[in-house]
């Protein structure tokens, strides 16, 4: 008896002792590192400038044009002075008034302008990028002359916005769109096609994926320095469809700029390498120049325009045919000029170019 209760205590004494309980260990919190989204920035900048007119005129002199110049100093003269301007943007947009045709059926007006297929060369060779073909000078040569210049850019690979025909060029990843279109003459039935054209040319770029559009209008009064209601008007419309930029010629000299909403409008940059006259009176022009910037592949609006004056030629008693960069007085003179015309839209350029602010 005296056993077994022995025996029940050192039972119920081993049920009564606790197990020794486990260290709970508190691991220190891993930090979760948040990565931070890198933006990324794409900045195209973007040149145009006015009329490009190569060879002569139908009735011009042949001594004085600009042909002799291209046999004795081939196509690299021409560009030789701006080329520099042109290579270090992101896109050249140039005016292309004329035809490159061996057609000899000219059509019945004052003046008629073209060149051999091969004068391509000059624009191909010095970094201009892309064309507007819509002009009062496109059919000067019938629909050969038109066609045939159509065929030289397509054999050139250079793209070419031309009435219903748009240009889409990808640049640093970007797609960069054009649409050219004539209303000179300040035509209200050539101004209603051009209106249609830009809202078809637009709905195309877009679905095509264009992440920038230009529209280039080629309308006005030649030799004047005032712009008329229909080119604001047109030039608008542009905008208001969805236009980043407009680029405007025709009148032979420089005209204002416009701010419209978030958009530029250089209503008229003047001639440039131009053929059509073996020596105007006038012989400024001006690059327009700005740069677009995408953060995070969405465009964003910025005021970094600039102008740059230049001369369609290297002397000032004739036209050689080489436009040239301003400087000095003559830059500032231009300036001054741009900047008159410019001052209903109240915009002011700098004495180097750029927006004052």
């Amino acid at each position: 008896m005296k056993k077994l209760a022995l025996l029940l205590t050192a039972f119920l004494l081993a049920g009564c002792t606790s197990t020794p309980a486990t260290k709970k260990v508190n691991k220190p919190a891993v930090k979760k590192e948040t990565k931070t989204k890198e933006t990324k920035d794409t900045t195209i900048t973007i040149s145009a400038t006015g009329d490009v007119t190569l060879g002569k005129g139908a009735t011009a002199s042949y001594s004085t044009s600009m042909i002799p110049y291209y046999k004795q100093y081939g196509p690299a003269y021409f560009f030789k002075n701006v080329k520099d301007t042109f290579t270090k943007d992101d896109y050249t947009l140039v005016n292309f008034e004329g035809t490159l045709t061996n057609s000899n059926s000219l059509v019945t007006k004052t003046f008629n302008f073209k060149a051999d297929k091969d004068y391509i060369k000059i624009i191909q060779d010095s970094g201009v990028d892309a064309v507007s073909f819509a002009n009062n000078h496109a059919y000067d040569y019938g629909k050969e002359g038109y066609d045939d210049t159509i065929n030289t850019f397509k054999e050139n690979k250079m793209p070419y916005a031309s009435y219903d025909a748009v240009s889409l060029v990808e640049v640093k990843g970007k797609k960069i769109g054009n649409i050219g279109v004539d209303f000179s003459g300040l035509n209200q039935t050539k101004f209603n096609k051009s209106k249609a054209y830009i809202d078809k040319g637009i709905k195309k770029l877009k679905k095509d994926g264009a992440d920038l559009i230009i529209v280039s209008q080629h309308g006005g009064i030649e030799r004047q320095y005032t712009v008329e209601q229909m080119q604001k008007d047109l030039a608008h419309y542009a905008i208001d469809q969805g236009a980043n930029l407009v680029i405007g010629h025709h009148p032979h000299v420089v005209q204002g700029v416009e701010k419209y909403k978030n958009a530029y409008i250089a209503y008229s940059l003047g001639n440039f390498c131009f053929g059509g006259n073996q020596n105007p009176a006038d012989k400024d022009t001006m690059i327009f120049q700005q740069p677009f910037t995408f953060k995070n592949d969405k465009l964003e609006h910025n005021d970094n325009i600039k102008i740059i004056p230049a001369s369609i030629s290297s002397v000032t008693n004739r036209n050689n045919y080489q436009p040239t960069i301003a400087e000095g007085t003559t830059k500032k003179r231009i300036i001054n000029k741009v900047n008159q015309s410019s001052s209903v839209f109240k915009i002011a350029f700098n004495e180097d170019g750029t927006l004052k602010k």
